[in-house]
């Protein structure tokens, strides 16, 4: 078998190649024959997780954002990723615009408007202020949707991504999810079964979590489609409109880093940056301006409140009931940042060769998350302004169909269709980008760590991905898939807490000249 795989797709490794294709035919056969079985039961999971334990997932979340920002400022800061004598492979804007690109950017583009009006009618906090649905309830629900999207998730990102890369660069190690174990497993972290579960975890957890993404970033061009020409796909349409994304991305994979994901990934942070400006000036400035600086320190007063915060304060019939907002908007994100620990750690570590730990750390947490909230800051800020003011029914639109909030924002402006047309492309090019850079990944895991795998395999496992998205999505049961990814993801919940363990103790090696 060997003899016939090898020649087209390069050197792979068997004991995760086959775990991993398994895996999935098991997996998507359960989903394709009762996806409503197969979706009660990753859903009893995932509420177990979250109704139970959901003090737990607070208090380590946060302890994985004070140990990255300790790491960062410690007198390891200063070592690199590589030899004392590499320099970055990247500039630091593309190395940012792809960091971005690859992790959330087709998320937020999708829920920046959406997401502040949700936690403005529906939050525990607003509520409890008695502000839900009011110009005063505004500001706390533009922190709590920076809380979502802010430091924890990154800092999630930015340990994963260390634990492989420090060892994979400065040892010439395969870069894989296991050698993030270095530290604890030494070279049992690429051969020893702890090591090859994690990989396999963490493919099965990518082709998941990417291919409901991908399937639902679909759903949301076809109403753009819809919205901007009239034109009502169908599901013949949308899955020929999915044929050609997955086409765009596998050409892109195809490509490689340094070109095709490069240059995409670019692209959107100039569009974003663009319409940020436009939305910036256009809209109620002087109001967006006082919203974010607001929002910035009430962040930085209330950071550590709101990270563990549990409701314990909510009781009815004389017994303690959490709400479940609190599971559902803060737990539950945990969760889902988490499922995407494997995929993004992994392409964060590849595009991270020669920066210091320090710089890594500032480009992986600080800035991703100050864009981000600019980014929620114009485009939540307006849509909360229109809402409140009565000028337009955003809340109805979110309600109806949040993918198609962002258009029903943008209609409100001056060249609105203009500006429609611009942002269905640049949720293209997200959902383009986001996907190349996951069958990149996967491709690299399953390669042995190879930073540069054939390009058989990467055609393969594009075909595959955006395959297991056409499927489903014909079928349509992204939602079990969905939860499938969260609840095969949440494993490395531990894994993140035993990378910190690994990390140190290959800080100290390096210290002794040992790594």
């Amino acid at each position: 078998m060997r003899k016939i795989i090898e020649p087209v797709f390069g050197d792979y490794d068997e004991k995760i190649f086959y775990p991993v294709l398994g895996l999935l035919g098991l997996i998507l056969v359960a989903i394709v024959i009762d996806a409503d079985a197969a979706k009660k039961a990753f859903d009893a999971v995932n509420n177990w997780l979250i109704f139970n334990f959901s003090w737990g997932f607070l208090i380590g979340v946060f302890s994985v954002v004070f140990f990255i920002l300790w790491v960062g400022m410690s007198k390891y800061g200063n070592m690199k990723l590589g030899k004392d004598t590499d320099e970055p492979e990247f500039s630091f804007i593309a190395w940012v615009a792809m960091m971005f690109s690859a992790g959330f950017g087709l998320s937020t583009l999708m829920w920046c408007a959406a997401e502040p009006l949700y936690h403005l009618y529906q939050s525990s906090w607003t509520i409890d202020a008695g502000t839900a649905g009011t110009p005063a309830g505004v500001p706390r629900a533009m922190l709590l949707t920076w809380f979502d999207w802010g430091l924890h998730g990154w800092a999630l990102f930015a340990v994963g991504g260390l634990a492989i890369a420090f060892p994979a660069y400065r040892m010439d190690k395969p870069m894989t999810l296991g050698i993030g174990l270095f530290g604890l497993l030494k070279e049992k972290s690429l051969t020893g079964f702890w090591g090859k579960l994690a990989d396999v975890l963490g493919v099965i957890s990518t082709l998941g979590g990417n291919a409901a993404s991908l399937g639902f970033g679909v759903l949301s061009i076809a109403f753009g489609i819809k919205y901007i020409t009239g034109i009502e796909l169908g599901t013949a349409g949308t899955l020929v409109a999915m044929s050609m994304i997955v086409l765009a991305f596998i050409v892109s994979a195809v490509s490689g880093v340094e070109r095709g994901i490069k240059y995409l990934s670019l692209i959107n942070i100039y569009i974003g940056i663009g319409m940020i400006i436009y939305l910036l000036v256009a809209g109620p400035t002087s109001y967006l301006f006082s919203l974010i600086t607001q929002t910035l320190g009430d962040y930085a007063t209330q950071f550590v409140t709101m990270s563990f915060w549990t409701d314990a304060g909510n009781f009815k019939d004389n017994a303690w009931e959490q709400r479940s907002w609190l599971n559902w908007w803060v737990v539950f994100y945990w969760l889902w940042w988490v499922s995407y620990i494997p995929f993004c750690s992994g392409f964060i570590a590849r595009i991270s060769r020669g920066r210091t730990i320090r710089e890594y750390i500032l480009g992986t947490t600080i800035v991703p998350v100050l864009m981000t909230f600019i980014l929620f800051g114009v485009w939540g800020g307006n849509a909360a302004y229109l809402e409140v003011t009565g000028a337009a029914p955003i809340w109805d639109a979110v309600q109806n169909d949040f993918g198609s909030t962002i258009y029903t924002l943008l209609s409100q402006f001056p060249l609105g269709g203009i500006l429609c047309v611009v942002v269905f492309f640049s949720i293209v090019c997200f959902g383009v980008t986001t996907s190349d850079s996951a069958s990149y990944f996967i491709s690299m895991q399953i390669s042995r760590g190879n930073i540069n795998p054939a390009i058989g395999m990467r055609i393969l496992w594009g075909v595959l991905l955006g395959g297991i998205g056409l499927i489903l999505l014909a079928a349509g049961k992204l939602n079990a898939l969905k939860a499938m990814a969260i609840v095969v993801g949440a494993p490395f919940f531990f894994v993140v807490i035993a990378y910190m363990f690994s990390i140190v103790k290959m800080l100290k090696m390096a210290e002794k000249g040992e790594l």
